[in-house]
């Protein structure tokens, strides 16, 4: 994993926006406090805040009121988007990096989405989504031909997928995202999520790695692929058809909402 420690590190405001916990009694100053040291990811989390996407009746025009309408849990994975839109590309062209950022902001909006259908606050559930395969954009910058070659093969399986890259590269790209989440110092619980999303994942599990993992699977199935063709196992997918179920949203409109959602960046 050499390579992947010489990766560029992402915006660390963005990174401490992950360790403040939404239900402390501070977290709305601590989120403006962060925000007023960072000019740039403030006026573009504002852009976003006032585009049609959020349909707010009043204009917002400064960081409080844009926590105070949409929440914290919103606000932070507006900036942990624009955060991840904006990491440098090291030569890979949109169109290399774009299945990665389809499928990851697809399970971002249904991560989110799935937590509000629980009816049950789950902090970073839409940035769990988001870096769930932040392994195989690591792996893509680093690696660069040889992985997306990698990603291009037809496999019978995720885990044959996986089993490619341990071959090819030393790690699989769950891997390879735990890695790089726990140098960049994300919270214990995200990089759970990242490292498990392709494991069998037990009911007495955390829910956000429940939530993660069949969200993931959700964007496969509603035309956002990790792998082009690549089926989901039995084993994985069955408690992961349970956890769907609980969506109300019909299928077109949740893709339409995924839809509108890359637009922003």
């Amino acid at each position: 994993m050499v390579r992947l420690c010489n990766l560029p590190r992402l915006n660390p405001n963005a990174t401490r926006l992950l360790i403040v916990s939404s239900e402390s009694d501070t977290a709305l100053e601590e989120f403006e406090a962060i925000f007023n040291s960072d000019p740039s990811l403030a006026a573009e989390v504002l852009r976003l805040a006032n585009s049609a996407e959020f349909g707010l009746r009043a204009k917002v025009t400064n960081i409080k009121f844009a926590l105070m309408l949409l929440g914290v849990e919103r606000t932070r994975g507006l900036a942990f988007s624009i955060a991840l839109s904006r990491y440098p590309r090291k030569g890979r062209s949109k169109a290399d990096t774009r299945p990665f950022w389809l499928h990851s902001i697809a399970t971002a909006v249904i991560a989110e989405e799935m937590g509000r259908a629980l009816r049950a606050h789950i902090p970073l559930a839409y940035t769990a989504g988001l870096t769930h395969d932040l392994g195989r954009l690591g792996l893509l910058l680093t690696e660069g031909d040889p992985y997306m070659d990698c990603l291009k093969k037809e496999y019978r399986s995720v885990a044959e997928s996986e089993q490619f890259e341990r071959l090819r590269f030393g790690f699989t790209h769950s891997e390879a995202g735990a890695y790089l989440a726990q140098t960049w110092h994300f919270p214990p619980v995200l990089c759970h999520c990242i490292r498990t999303h392709h494991e069998v994942v037990r009911p007495e599990e955390e829910e956000l790695a429940r939530i993660t993992q069949a969200a993931c699977i959700m964007a496969c199935e509603l035309g956002f692929p990790e792998l082009p063709d690549c089926p989901v196992a039995v084993e994985v997918a069955s408690p992961a058809a349970a956890l769907q179920r609980h969506l109300s949203m019909p299928p077109e409109v949740l893709r339409a909402s995924i839809d509108q959602r890359m637009t922003m960046f």
